[in-house]
């Protein structure tokens, strides 16, 4: 980008944040909205005055205090009794220290390391201010994904094994603690396929029988947790049937002919 482009842009924001607040105090005097946009247009000002691409690490940490900012003043005028942008905290930090990390937040030693920390931040925010519930269950999953995504990239095969076992392990720990009911085997399922595809989906005929069995399994479960009373999980198995016989028949069989043959 030129620098007839970047005092363009720059120049813009300037204006764009003027107009804010002359609007703000002109038509609406006793809000202050204008305050939040006006505070965040200087993150892309700050970007095309110094040419942030070539700084992103003082862009990155500027941007994340411009956002924090903007939260804490919609916390403090709008919501003062709870401090709840204590919670968006580590997420917003989580940038700059991927950007600080450089070749490092690649390396799982680092990933790992400041992806603990962060958790510990909201388990120690869940367990002061919001003991009842905890929601750090859904920030610990989240967060982990980063180290995980690091440590098996390069074994897409594993990594969807190993994904597998960490939905399954969510599933199963949120399930627990927010219903009764027996929910999980459901998202379960869907996820299942992804190990089942990254394993066998080259093998067209032998992927639709682990499906099928799969699928079948997941019918059988459904109608004792639901409706044991009523069996009716066999029509539906009954249709799933025809995909690894017609795949048989009409893939598998002709392509071993053909191999035979020529």
């Amino acid at each position: 980008m030129d620098k007839s482009t970047r005092g363009f842009l720059f120049i813009s924001c300037c204006f764009i944040i003027g107009f804010l607040i002359l609007l703000n105090f002109l038509v609406f005097p006793g809000e202050y909205w204008s305050v939040y946009t006006a505070v965040l247009l200087l993150s892309p000002a700050y970007f095309f005055l110094f040419n942030g691409s070539k700084h992103l690490k003082s862009y990155t940490l500027l941007t994340s205090i411009l956002i924090l900012v903007v939260l804490g003043l919609t916390n403090y005028l709008e919501t003062p009794d709870y401090a709840w942008v204590l919670y968006a905290i580590p997420a917003v930090l989580a940038w700059p220290i991927i950007i600080f990390g450089g070749k490092y937040s690649a390396k799982f030693g680092y990933s790992f390391l400041m992806s603990t920390l962060l958790v510990l931040c909201y388990i120690g925010l869940n367990i002061y201010f919001e003991p009842r519930f905890p929601f750090s269950i859904f920030t610990t999953f989240a967060i982990y994904w980063w180290p995980l995504s690091v440590l098996l990239a390069r074994f897409p095969r594993a990594f969807s094994v190993v994904g597998t076992l960490w939905l399954t392990l969510f599933f199963i720990m949120t399930n627990l603690v927010t219903t009764e009911d027996t929910w999980w085997i459901y998202p379960v399922f869907a996820v299942l396929f992804w190990p089942l595809s990254m394993f066998f989906a080259r093998h067209i005929f032998t992927y639709s029988i682990l499906s099928t069995l799969l699928i079948s399994l997941f019918l059988i479960t459904v109608n004792l947790i639901t409706t044991p009373q009523t069996v009716w999980a066999i029509y539906p198995i009954f249709a799933v049937l025809w995909w690894p016989l017609s795949v048989y028949f009409f893939v598998y069989r002709r392509k071993n002919m053909k191999q035979k043959f020529s």
